[in-house]
């Protein structure tokens, strides 16, 4: 439970950075308790000195009495000022809810409070302020007042100290409690690309710019190549400095100071982001995420425009959720955010709902996913979205395939949304294992460009994309029987959804069943099936005919006249069985049965055996045909290498051993 003690586990590493947050109403003495605890006034602006409020963040670091530090972000208490709470508290580890003992709990207290629950901070410490100026039985009173609060929200098990930034009372328990709730922070992953939202920007007169925040992940050290996104301008890091020191390395978690080189001061802005060059371009407009509506306030509608908080930017932004129409107070549900304007966001990023008018918080929630991916059916995303939230793999992969149909899912897409790649495959490969789900696996190619994988469907996917191939093969068959044969990319229009790859591995399979057969590149139905019923009937007419006088066939207009087809038709049929090696075609118009093509080549062989050479005159009369088929037929057998034409004679080719 957020806030209260974590008894288990080891103590946290002192030497990692924490980021301590200020939250309370305004002239609660925020800034005052933390110029006590740090000797440092983090007022910088002299509108903010003489009006006693804090305008923009202040930063100042705090040492701790068993040696730790923590980097104090005070943020202001003003309800104009909530845009920039929000911006100081984004990346905060532990808070410091300030109260003063004079007012109690107040509307900026609530809302703060609400603030940091919805950004998943989890430790705390609520200091009562201003104990000076109040009698005792007021004080009793106003922590009363505070405990009761405090037990209607996640937090019930902060401790409340007692103290008076005036006369210092109550400053080493105050100091004790922050160590021991910073003992039980459970640091956030530190290591990976560097990620840090800038807070502030300013120039240096012969420096150069120098931008300002809380470093999020990752290691910045001079000379560093960084980006700014979004925007993708190039830039590189001077020197660094950590609470005014400076620093040769900076580690998550420290309150930094980075010295940029070569950047113009517009290219950067509070709400840009530093990341690391292999980072860049890692911007979106829309996301998937796990939304909470505040209890008290109005629920969220879908398509109601909001102001949304991420780090220390701010967008307008449009929440959908996916079940239903709204979020209502109180509840939390999966929804669909867009922005309106490119956003450095990634999974498990905690984000800030409020209203534009009237102007209050509405909500908030976690960055699930930033995929692009569409779905088909809201209610499976949600699920999906609800498995994600939970670790749940079993069921993301479940909702994952449901809804992918027949484009199935690789390991790689769950591994995409934060589950380990190896996790995922034998997660997919023992649901195949109960028949929840079926598997294609691909294989290797021998460039190595692919390795062998596999993509899991629902059961029963399989079964319809190979009938959906079928289909699509005898239909192009049909439409084009001189040319039966399709390739896998063609044939992957009928199952859409698929790479042609895994196309190409059904169709192999479909061969090896001998339901289809393979040749000239592609793919086509076997046997007969590579005409219609009609076409095959028509084919034996054709033959007939042709056989009818074997030396002496009908032309392709002949045949037209006799058998009242168009004689495209007909020519698209002879192409299917010279393919099938049933006839030879001599000439455009002119085919010969296969049998009587290879008894005028045995004649012909024959004589050149005997006389050393042929003539177009003696190869008639010995095969029994017409001038213009013999010359057709001594033409082809010139084309297949047989024969060499040496004036008005034909001579055997010599080959080459």
């Amino acid at each position: 439970m957020p806030g209260a003690p974590d008894t288990t586990g080891p103590s946290r590493d002192p030497a990692i950075p924490l980021t301590l947050g200020t939250a309370g109403h305004i002239d609660h003495g925020k800034t005052a308790l933390v110029t006590l605890l740090t000797g440092k006034n983090t007022d910088r602006l002299r509108e903010e000195q003489e009006r006693g409020i804090s305008i923009e963040l202040g930063y100042a670091e705090l040492r701790l009495p068993g040696g730790g530090r923590l980097s104090v972000v005070d943020v202001p208490g003003h309800e104009r000022f909530v845009r920039t709470m929000v911006a100081g508290a984004s990346g905060i580890d532990l808070f410091l809810l300030v109260i003063a003992a004079d007012d109690g709990v107040m509307p900026q207290t609530m809302e703060h409070l609400a603030i940091i629950e919805l950004l998943g901070v989890r430790h705390g410490v609520v200091a009562l302020t201003k104990a000076d100026i109040v009698d005792e039985e007021l004080l009793e009173m106003a922590e009363e007042d505070v405990r009761e609060f405090l037990a209607r929200t996640p937090y019930s098990g902060c401790e409340v100290v007692t103290v008076s930034a005036r006369d210092g009372r109550g400053t080493s328990e105050l100091l004790a409690a922050l160590e021991c709730a910073a003992q039980h922070v459970q640091a956030r992953r530190r290591g990976g690309l560097v990620r840090l939202p800038v807070d502030r920007v300013f120039p240096l007169k012969g420096i150069g710019t120098v931008v300002t925040g809380t470093l999020w992940r990752g290691e910045i050290r001079a000379g560093d190549a960084l980006v700014v996104e979004p925007g993708g301008t190039r830039t590189a890091v001077r020197s660094l400095q950590v609470h005014d020191h400076e620093a040769e390395v900076v580690r998550a978690g420290s309150r930094v100071g980075v010295n940029l080189r070569r950047l113009d001061r517009d290219a950067v802005e509070r709400g840009s982001w530093l990341v690391a060059p292999e980072a860049a371009g890692r911007v979106c407009r829309r996301f998937d995420a796990w939304v909470r509506a505040v209890p008290g306030n109005r629920p969220l509608r879908s398509g109601d425009q909001v102001r949304l908080h991420h780090g220390t930017a701010q967008y307008v932004a449009r929440v959908t959720p996916l079940e239903g129409r709204e979020i209502r107070a109180g509840a939390q549900a999966a929804a669909v955010v867009r922005l309106d304007g490119d956003a450095v966001i990634e999974p498990h990023d905690r984000f800030i709902l409020r209203a534009l008018s009237p102007v209050a918080t509405v909500g908030g929630g976690e960055v699930l996913s930033t995929s692009a991916r569409r779905w088909h059916d809201r209610g499976r995303h949600a699920g999906f979205l609800a498995a994600l939230r939970a670790a749940d793999l079993h069921a993301a992969m479940l909702a994952l395939a449901a809804d992918s149909g027949q484009g199935g899912v690789v390991a790689g897409d769950l591994a995409a949304v934060g589950f380990g790649a190896g996790e995922a495959g034998a997660a997919l490969a023992a649901a195949e294992q109960v028949g929840e789900l079926e598997a294609l696996r691909l294989p290797p190619v021998a460039s190595g460009a692919r390795a062998a994988s596999t993509r899991w469907f629902g059961a029963g996917t399989l079964v319809a994309l190979r009938a959906a191939l079928l289909a699509g093969a005898s239909e192009r068959a049909a439409a084009r029987p001189e040319r039966p044969f399709s390739s896998a990319s063609e044939l992957a229009a009928f199952t859409a959804a698929l790479p042609v790859q895994d196309v190409d591995v059904l169709l192999q399979g479909l061969v090896a069943e001998e339901r289809l057969v393979a040749g000239e590149g592609g793919y086509a139905p076997g046997g007969a099936g590579v005409l219609g019923d009609e076409q095959a009937a028509l084919a034996e007419l054709i033959l007939a005919l042709l056989g009818a006088d074997s030396v002496a066939p009908p032309t392709l207009a002949t045949l037209a006249e006799e058998l009242h087809r168009a004689p495209r038709e007909l020519g698209q049929i002879l192409d299917v069985l010279a393919r099938r090696g049933e006839v030879v075609r001599l000439d455009k118009d002119l085919w010969f049965v296969s049998g009587a093509a290879e008894d005028a080549r045995g004649t012909l062989l024959a004589m050149l055996d005997g006389g050393g050479e042929v003539t177009l005159a003696g190869f008639r009369d010995a095969v029994g045909c017409g001038r213009r088929n013999a010359q057709a037929l001594l033409e082809f057998f010139d084309r297949e290498g047989l024969t060499l034409r040496r004036g008005d004679a034909r001579v055997a080719r010599r080959r080459r051993s």
